[in-house]
């Protein structure tokens, strides 16, 4: 879904693969359909068909979901250019705390920390986001599901340009510093699992977008823009000094 979110697309059909050892419990294989149907058709999507197969291994489980574009729009990683502002909708680094609480064993949350639990364990994807920067003329965006850092590069990769972040100007809750110390860069912009949208606009259309931006979705955030060059810098702050970039860890084959 959060795919389907990057490029503007409305969700349309789901199809979902089981594969599992015949010893797993019916009960849990339909809980597992029940959540599917659940997810889907809390976004108007339909699970449609799939398939199930009988493996020796741990469960698996393959989900395809297909959407819609109007012909010949679409937010696209390549559309940007040398000079524009970097957005992300929402706040960074929540799942990646609430993943941190998850395996330290943390003991009953706080109202902040079960915010941060529940981006982890139920995230949302930003379709209305994206449909609304493809409404209002964005073209490039994408998902930043992977992490602002790696995404970010991507975007700039794909438009032939550096990206670079400010690293204050990153939209984070009050309390990750706090709870995290100065890990807290790290779970912002490496962590990943955040399902939010980074999308490049000229530095001239940002005020309206920001301006005309609808209250009732995840707000947006000026974090970076596009340079001439390659690869990604983070700075301290726009127009700073250079900062050593934390580790990622949304790297799937690292």
């Amino acid at each position: 879904m959060s795919d389907l979110a990057g490029t503007g697309a409305e969700p349309v059909h789901c199809l979902a693969t089981l594969c599992a050892r015949g010893s797993e419990q019916l009960e849990d294989v339909l809980d597992i359909q029940r959540g599917l149907c659940e997810a889907a058709a809390a976004t108007g999507c339909a699970v449609v068909g799939g398939d199930v197969s009988a493996i020796d291994g741990p469960l698996v489980i393959d989900v395809c979901v297909t959407g819609s574009l109007p012909s010949g729009w679409a937010l696209r990683r390549a559309a940007g250019r040398a000079g524009d502002l970097l957005l992300v909708t929402g706040v960074l680094g929540r799942a990646a705390a609430g993943l941190r609480l998850l395996l330290d064993g943390s003991a009953a949350p706080t109202a902040e920390e079960q915010v941060w639990l529940d981006a982890q364990l139920q995230p949302a994807a930003r379709l209305g986001e994206g449909r609304r920067l493809l409404s209002a003329g964005v073209r490039c965006g994408g998902d930043i599901s992977d992490g602002l850092l790696v995404d970010a590069a991507r975007t700039g990769r794909a438009c032939g340009c550096a990206a670079e972040l400010w690293a204050a100007s990153l939209p984070i809750d009050a309390g990750l510093p706090a709870r995290f110390g100065s890990e807290w860069l790290q779970l912002a912009a490496g962590g990943g699992e955040d399902f939010e949208l980074v999308a490049a606009v000229p530095e001239a259309d940002a005020p309206a977008l920001l301006r005309d931006w609808p209250s009732h979705l995840a707000p947006l955030t000026i974090v970076g823009a596009l340079r001439d060059g390659s690869g990604v810098r983070l700075l301290d702050r726009r127009d700073g000094d250079e900062m050593a970039q934390p580790a990622t860890r949304a790297a799937h084959f690292s």
